[in-house]
């Protein structure tokens, strides 16, 4: 993401919603229908078969710049504790050549909050639970800084920080706004990965290496169909 560093502002819109009274000497108005509900919009919208594709770049990008590919995609779904969650394989890269992928059971809770609930050791494995599941990206994350650690999938824990909200680099798509987290450190000069999270599409833009000399810059190429 361009912001490392950035102030959050979050704007707050109450519409209120008042009804109309029939005039003097008229009818009253009939019942009128209730509109209907607007559908929740995700930040990371979880489909069986959804793909995200992406153009990586060792260090920031720029044109002509040699680049790598790289996936996340949903594989299928597996119940956890009476919950059905969606397995979320996610390509971590180290380098142009070496990358490790985390298989990531999640879910959308009503209030429009993606959680962890747990991991899977391949697409074949069952599901390892975690004890209760976490927050991991908040429709409503609050001021910059809070934390929404998780349970690391072989112990310990992944600090995850969000940071603000900020444009990503430029996409094929254009420029997003995104909702942007970074993990491995509660302090943004010691994360280890960043994410950014357009509402209703997904990661925009990835970090890996994020405070190192092999930084390395992912950017959407393509993503799942709306």
């Amino acid at each position: 993401m361009k912001s490392l560093l950035c102030l959050l502002t979050l704007a707050l819109l109450f519409t209120a919603c008042g009804g109309g009274g029939g005039g003097s000497g008229g009818s009253l108005p009939g019942p009128q229908p209730s509109p209907s509900p607007t559908a929740t919009r995700f930040y990371q919208p979880l489909a069986v078969g959804d793909t995200w594709t992406y153009a990586c770049y060792l260090g920031t990008p720029a044109p002509g710049a040699s680049t790598f590919p790289k996936t996340n995609q949903i594989l299928g779904t597996a119940t956890v504790n009476g919950t059905q969650t969606y397995e979320y394989a996610e390509q971590l890269p180290s380098s142009p050549t070496q990358s490790t992928t985390v298989i990531q059971l999640l879910a959308n809770d009503a209030a429009g909050n993606t959680l962890i609930y747990g991991y899977l050791a391949n697409p074949s494995a069952s599901p390892q639970p975690l004890a209760s599941p976490v927050v991991i990206v908040a429709q409503n994350p609050g001021a910059t800084g809070p934390f929404y650690d998780y349970p690391a999938e072989n112990g310990g824990t992944v600090s995850r920080l969000y940071c603000c909200n900020g444009p990503t680099n430029p996409t094929k798509f254009g420029v997003y706004q995104v909702s942007e987290y970074f993990e491995g450190s509660h302090t943004m000069a010691a994360t280890r990965d960043g994410y950014g999270y357009a509402l209703g599409q997904g990661v925009m833009e990835e970090d890996h290496n994020f405070n190192l000399p092999s930084r390395i810059d992912c950017i959407i190429t393509a993503t799942p169909p709306p």
